[in-house]
């Protein structure tokens, strides 16, 4: 059984950040180190006072200690860690997942500058990776609290879930829809029109190699090692060589 830091140690390089800097979020604000004030979404202040921080920071606090900061939790780690580490491996992976989440947070701004009332976008986010992982794979069957149906029911199922909780589905709904924008844009366009609409910016793969995320280490995938149950070509080259070497020589003893 693993440890806790195990677990930790095992989480994806963006999901291990942004758990991290939500759960510090939280911690800071149940404290009272730190006022909720300074960190919600308000864009008259992000351009009037130059107030930039509230850009990211309203994607970090999910509320105090709770039951429903739990559930996000939840949802965060888990969807964030099956999408990244099963979609967006290596290191152009860990770039092309962070811009994915780039492009969430920038149309859910946008969003939030046409619909008052969107102060903390995390809920959305979470809701837009989990949209976007039941896409991938939409007929995977999911069992949840004894309810089979397949992956791509699951942002719904759970809509349904947090509505009968007594949450606000407002959050939810904006995070499927950005989540399916995406979809199309990243996914469908490829495969049905031929065209490439989103492409991962130059510097954020340039960040990500340059930092060695998720760099694998040496083994039959590189170097002169082999495949599976069959010898690389340097290798048998260099038997077939040890072999000539050892008749030729034989072949002058006799």
């Amino acid at each position: 059984m693993s440890s806790p830091e195990d677990w930790y140690k095992s989480l994806p390089v963006i999901t291990k950040y942004y758990f991290t800097a939500a759960c510090a979020t939280t911690v800071l604000v149940s404290f009272q180190l730190v006022s909720p004030a300074l960190l919600f979404l308000d864009l008259n202040l992000v351009f009037g006072k130059f107030q930039i921080w509230r850009l990211v920071t309203n994607f970090l606090f999910f509320g105090k200690f709770s039951m429903p900061f739990l559930f996000q939790i939840v949802i965060l780690v888990r969807y964030f860690k099956l999408l990244e580490s099963g979609y967006y491996e290596g290191e152009r992976g860990t770039a092309d997942f962070a811009f994915l989440c780039l492009i969430g947070m920038v149309v859910m701004t946008i969003i939030a500058y046409f619909w008052e009332g969107l102060f903390f976008l995390g809920p959305s986010l979470t809701f837009m990776v989990l949209y976007v992982w039941s896409r991938k794979d939409p007929y995977t069957p999911i069992n949840f609290w004894g309810f089979d149906f397949q992956a791509w029911h699951l942002p719904f199922v759970l809509l349904v879930f947090g509505l009968l909780m007594g949450s606000d589905p407002v959050l939810d709904i904006v995070g499927i829809c950005v989540g399916h924008f995406y979809h199309f844009l990243a996914d469908i366009c490829p495969r049905v029109y031929g065209r490439t609409v989103l492409a991962t910016p130059q510097f954020l793969v340039n960040l990500f190699t340059h930092r060695g995320v998720h760099r694998p280490a040496a083994g039959w995938r590189q170097g002169t090692g082999h495949r599976q149950g069959r010898p690389c070509k340097a290798n048998e080259d260099k038997d077939r060589g040890g072999n000539e070497d050892e008749n030729e020589a034989k072949k002058n003893e006799g």
